[in-house]
């Protein structure tokens, strides 16, 4: 990939967030291509074509087999956006009918505080159901014609409601490794419960907790450019200097101000975020880690070549997240060095509780809302 390709796709992401006006020179279709490589490995192809569609100077645009395909690849997106919007709906509307409270996290949240919320590339549907642990695994279970559990994770569950859609159902939105920490995380969780008026969470609860999904995917496999672009627009939507403050309490208090500081630098370096925007003074050298892992690692990690060891069983993953996991301990030492042990905890929480199997269904056994 060369240098040349990489300034145009940084080029673009200025342009789509409105930082930048025009491309600084032409560049070769070869260029272009490559650029759209880095765009499907960040998962950002179809928020960098509304950059395209804004490019006054047509002599600055790729040829029209290149724009094409850009194209294409974006209508992609908007079609799968579009299906995940109304299947996030369904979800919500499943939930309310059944008694339970609930709200839809990140990617199909964060997306209404797009420009063009369908250009944001969806992944899985995450919803948070208050009701706690129990009450939620014995739904899961009832709603299961097996009585098992699938996916279990500390803060979630998965289940089958829609066919060919991911559901994760949270318990908690989200954890955090060390137990005092984790602890805090349930105290700043339960100040932004679900209640069956809301189906998203407010702006408050994202200023900290969308951080906290960028902090740990740096801290896991690696967090991509989509994730940081979620970051920017939230904090786009403003806030008072009394939110500010109370944003940067929760955010030490969850151990994330360097990590925080680091990404301040890349929104508003990378992106363009203005300083009015920022919640806290950016930290260049951590900022320039936080990028080069971003570059290295592409969106969740599919594009780390690295050699960190095999996923094949549960014991090399173990061992390939903990090298990781000392790689990172210069930058985020708390998390780092309780992931192992919580990690441990974990399996064998999930053994005795005998909820490691998380088998394949067949269409048969999917049921929908």
């Amino acid at each position: 990939m060369s240098q040349e390709s990489k300034d145009l796709f940084f080029e673009l992401l200025l342009i789509a967030t409105g930082a930048k006006k025009q491309l600084s020179r032409k560049y070769s279709d070869q260029q272009w291509s490559e650029a759209l490589v880095i765009a499907a490995q960040q998962t950002l192809t179809g928020v960098l074509v509304t950059a395209i569609e804004v490019i006054g100077d047509k002599a600055l645009l790729p040829s029209r087999p290149i724009y094409m395909q850009w194209l294409g690849n974006s209508q992609i997106v908007e079609q799968k956006a579009s299906k995940m919007t109304k299947a996030a709906e369904a979800v919500v509307s499943f939930f309310h009918k059944k008694g339970f409270a609930c709200q839809i996290l990140k990617g199909c949240a964060v997306a209404r505080y797009y420009p063009h919320p369908y250009r944001r590339s969806f992944g899985d549907i995450d919803v948070w159901v208050d009701g706690g642990r129990k009450k939620v695994y014995d739904f899961a279970r009832s709603f299961d014609k097996d009585g098992m559990l699938y996916g279990v994770n500390y803060h979630h569950v998965h289940l089958h409601l829609i066919k060919g859609t991911h559901v994760e159902v949270h318990i908690w939105p989200s954890y955090l490794s060390s137990p005092i920490r984790n602890h805090r995380l349930h105290q700043f969780s339960n100040l932004y419960r679900p209640t069956m008026e809301t189906t998203m969470p407010c702006l408050a609860f994202d200023r900290v907790f969308i951080l906290l999904h960028c902090y740990q995917h740096m801290s896991g496999n690696g967090v991509g450019l989509r994730q940081v672009m979620d970051y920017f627009y939230v904090l786009r939507q403003g806030f008072t200097e009394e939110e500010r403050i109370d944003t940067v309490k929760w955010v030490k208090k969850l151990g994330m101000g360097r990590f925080a500081a680091g990404l301040m630098w890349v929104l508003r370096d990378v992106f363009g975020l203005e300083d009015k925007y920022l919640i806290m003074e950016p930290d260049e050298k951590e900022g320039r880690f936080i990028l080069n892992e971003i570059l290295l690692t592409g969106n969740m990690g599919h594009s780390d070549k690295r050699s960190w060891g095999s996923r094949k069983s549960a014991f090399s993953r173990f061992f390939r997240n903990l090298r990781r996991d000392f790689y990172m301990v210069r930058h985020y030492p708390h998390e780092a060095l309780w992931q192992p042990f919580f990690s441990l905890w974990l399996y064998f929480w999930r053994l005795s509780k005998g909820l490691l199997k998380d088998r394949k269904r067949s269409s048969s056994s999917q049921r929908k809302v």
